[in-house]
């Protein structure tokens, strides 16, 4: 299962390390092997997430790229892929 996660936030930063456990724990629970891509919003095109099963739009706004988050809602919406939004 790939889920992309769309965050600014550093790497060691505790909302970035909890979400990414969150996706984990919730993968391990379902017995589902995740593949976790976090990107920041500066890097989000659409084919990043063409292959995802999963989008989450991790905390941190202002957002350095707010244009790329809304057209990553709007697409996710349009193409029927699940999103979550913190």
């Amino acid at each position: 299962m790939r889920i992309v996660v769309l965050m600014d936030l550093p790497p060691r930063a505790p909302y970035h390390t909890a979400t990414v456990a969150a996706i984990e724990h919730a993968a391990a629970v379902l017995d589902v092997g995740p593949d976790v891509q976090v990107l920041g919003s500066d890097a989000a095109a659409g084919d990043t997430f063409e292959n995802a099963d999963g989008i989450v739009i991790g905390p941190g706004s202002p957002y350095r790229d707010e244009r790329a988050v809304w057209d990553t809602v709007r697409s996710a919406r349009e193409r029927g892929v699940p999103l979550v939004g913190t």
